[in-house]
């Protein structure tokens, strides 16, 4: 018959303890295949098309939340508007793709350079403040959308596209 001291029980009441804490927690985010496959691609570097769902200044950096997309012209833009079922030739040349919706929390650098939409003498794009920026922001109105820059991964430029 096997004898067990205290020491012996205790290291194997510790070692299957952490064993099933892991086993936990990897059901919880459902293995690490799982995890790895589910994670949204990072944003690359440069000036990408989108949407912004959300603004928030009240964090250090303040932050956006990003839907990228493509905004297609010409005969690419008829064809996309074909495979989608809609209307071609599309109207004012211009069709909007977004059959991905990965949202994207993306960091707003404080020196961020803002051009908006100037509805009142329209259309040309204005700079404005971080705090205009909030302060206009229409959320999910931005039919038109936005370029984004990225730099570092640090949004540096937001731009509102407008189309007639």
């Amino acid at each position: 018959m096997l004898r067990l001291d205290k020491r012996s029980l205790l290291l194997a009441l510790v070692l299957v303890v952490s064993v099933v804490a892991v086993a936990v927690g990897f059901a919880l985010r459902g293995g690490a295949s799982q995890a790895s496959a589910s994670a949204a691609p990072e944003l690359q570097d440069g000036r990408q098309f989108g949407l912004i769902t959300s603004v928030d200044l009240r964090t250090s950096p303040g932050t956006i939340v990003f839907d990228p997309a493509s905004q297609l012209t010409g005969e690419e833009a008829n064809r996309a508007a074909a495979a989608h079922g809609d209307e071609v030739p599309v109207p004012n040349d211009v069709y909007k793709v977004n059959d991905d919706a990965t949202l994207h929390t993306l960091a707003l650098s404080p020196a961020a350079e803002i051009r908006l939409i100037d509805w009142n003498d329209c259309c040309d794009a204005v700079k404005t403040a971080l705090g205009g920026f909030k302060a206009s922001f229409r959320g999910s109105d931005g039919y038109w959308g936005f370029w984004v820059t990225l730099e570092q991964g640090v949004v540096v430029k937001v731009e509102e596209q407008y189309h007639p």
